[in-house]
């Protein structure tokens, strides 16, 4: 990862919100389960979280959505490039 987009991950923008008590309760139990060591950093991890789930259900509803044969093409070259490591 280059300087400069490791630089602008790690760049935090203040934000405000407004969260209901048990969103906030919730939040604050995610932060001691998980040894966060801010809310701040509960949020962004709860965040990257659903973003690699989402990224997960996109990829199984492509899969899920190939007929048959196109099934079997990519699991043909599934096993030709492993057979090329």
């Amino acid at each position: 990862m280059s300087h400069a987009i490791a630089s602008k991950l790690k760049r935090k923008r203040p934000r405000t919100f407004s969260l209901s008590q048990d969103v906030i309760e919730a939040l604050e139990h995610y932060k001691k389960e998980r040894k966060a060591e801010s809310l701040t950093a509960a949020v962004e991890e709860i965040v990257r979280e659903w973003k690699r789930a989402n990224v997960a259900a996109q990829v199984t509803a492509y899969y899920d959505s190939l007929s048959d044969e196109e099934s079997k093409q990519e699991r043909r070259w599934g096993k030709f490039s492993e057979s090329q490591m």
